[in-house]
């Protein structure tokens, strides 16, 4: 079975426009922007749209790349203190130059939709909308977690990690490992569940994995021009449910930062206290 990101997501925001439109305030969701990465740039306008198509405010702080830390710190700040604002996320990565851990620490708990407090193992109000999104993903699948064996393959800052901070206490059996593992596949092989999240490129072959295992593909990579996931196409017909790349957990990611900004708002206009700095 092929799970339809793309669908689902459309699903999720049609609900969450309703929700909005719901609100005594309309929300705003600031976006801090360091420098002029492509990749970043089409992330943050498909952001941009679905913030439209919702009915919240899209607010970017751009930065040139020779920025200080101190400075994007100062405009944080005052994001947290903007009872406008509703939710404050940094597009990563940032320059080397900055400070990454000092800003994301800056963001105030409850305006930190993008919990990258969480992936900074901080204290953070919301869960990554990655982690949720393959979450949701895996509740498609019909798959009962807690009587499962589950390998995740990848350790990274946004992913990986979160990823298996969250799952740790959700399934029988969790093995982690990443691209470099030696003897990978005795890993995978008889695993129910196998998620990658590394961005090599076909990573994740037909005899690394068992017959009706659950694929959830959260890497990415781009290569002439199209973007490839980490599990090979091969895969697929020995599945029993995939996420396709491009098209899969990438598209639920963004619909899930604005469920995220959704519960921010509700709180902060119950209590609003909650946006002050």
């Amino acid at each position: 079975m092929k799970f339809d990101g793309r669908k689902i997501r459309d699903q999720i925001l049609s609900e969450l426009k309703v929700k909005f439109a719901a609100l005594s305030t309309k929300p705003t969701l600031a976006v801090i922007w360091i420098g002029d990465d492509k990749v970043s740039a089409r992330y943050i306008e498909q952001k941009q749209r679905a913030a439209e198509f919702v009915g919240v405010r899209f607010d970017i702080c751009k930065f040139p790349e020779s920025v200080t830390t101190k400075v994007v710190e100062e405009q944080i700040k005052k994001l947290n203190s903007d009872a406008s604002v509703t939710g404050i996320m940094i597009q990563l990565p940032v320059p080397e130059t900055v400070d990454q851990f000092e800003l994301v620490s800056a963001i105030a708990p409850e305006k930190d939709v993008d919990a990258l407090r969480f992936c900074s193992d901080i204290e953070c109000t919301f869960r990554p909308p990655v982690t949720l999104g393959v979450l949701e993903a895996l509740k498609e699948s019909g798959i009962n977690l807690a009587n499962s064996t589950v390998a995740v393959v990848g350790r990274g800052f946004l992913v990986g990690e979160p990823l298996i901070n969250v799952l740790r206490s959700e399934v029988a059996d969790l093995r982690i490992a990443d691209s470099k593992t030696p003897h990978l596949a005795t890993l995978t092989a008889d695993a129910d569940v196998v998620i990658s999240a590394t961005g090599h490129a076909g990573l994740i072959k037909p005899d690394m994995i068992k017959p009706g295992a659950i694929l959830i593909d959260a890497g990415t990579t781009e290569i002439g021009g199209k973007l490839a996931g980490d599990v090979d196409l091969e895969c697929y017909e020995k599945s029993a449910f995939y996420t396709p790349v491009p098209g899969g957990i990438g598209p639920m990611t963004v619909a899930v930062l604005f469920k995220n900004l959704l519960v921010a708002a509700q709180k902060q206009i119950k209590d609003p206290e909650s946006s002050s700095g």
